[in-house]
């Protein structure tokens, strides 16, 4: 049954009617559930923009930060401060979850967002499918935005980044 989630995901992306939503309530929301959710994480939300509005759906930016940060959960060691930031530059607003733990593997660099790929290991005896950067990178582009990963500067970590245009509420 998991493995039928990508298309039908893709599917339900596609029928999604895209409206205007404040960007950082959405994040704002979302962050203060995580504090529940993963108490054994600090989990840190920083909203850099005043009225941060975009065209397409809460729901599934929700839905892309729930993956983000299950992604940033599982590559960080208990104890450890996971980031998310809202920034905005002149046309785009800028979502990023940063945790640190292990770098990226320089053999799935360009695959990260690709359908079943996956580079965790096993949880609780069941293979991880790698449907969740799949799912971001459909949401990205339902906004018309993109979505990127790299490793922290100094190899501390990673981030993961997903721009969508920013849209004035007329």
């Amino acid at each position: 049954p998991a493995i039928r989630e990508a298309p039908e995901h893709e599917q339900a992306t596609r029928e999604t009617p895209a409206q205007p939503f404040a960007l950082a309530a959405v994040v704002a929301s979302c962050c203060a559930a995580y504090r529940d959710v993963y108490p054994e994480r600090e989990i840190a939300c920083r909203c850099d923009v005043g009225i941060a509005t975009t065209v397409g759906s809460g729901d599934l930016i929700a839905q892309m930060l729930d993956k983000l940060v299950d992604n940033a959960v599982s590559f960080s060691a208990a104890g450890s401060r996971i980031d998310v930031t809202l920034a905005a530059t002149d046309k785009e607003l800028v979502l990023s979850v940063t945790n640190r733990g292990p770098t990226l593997p320089s053999k799935m660099r360009g695959r990260l967002f690709d359908s079943l790929v996956s580079i965790r290991a096993q949880r609780d005896g069941r293979p991880h499918l790698g449907l969740g950067l799949h799912i971001v990178a459909l949401v990205a582009e339902f906004h018309g935005g993109r979505c990127e990963a790299d490793d922290l500067p100094d190899g501390s970590g990673v981030v993961f980044t997903v721009s969508v245009p920013k849209r004035e509420l007329r």
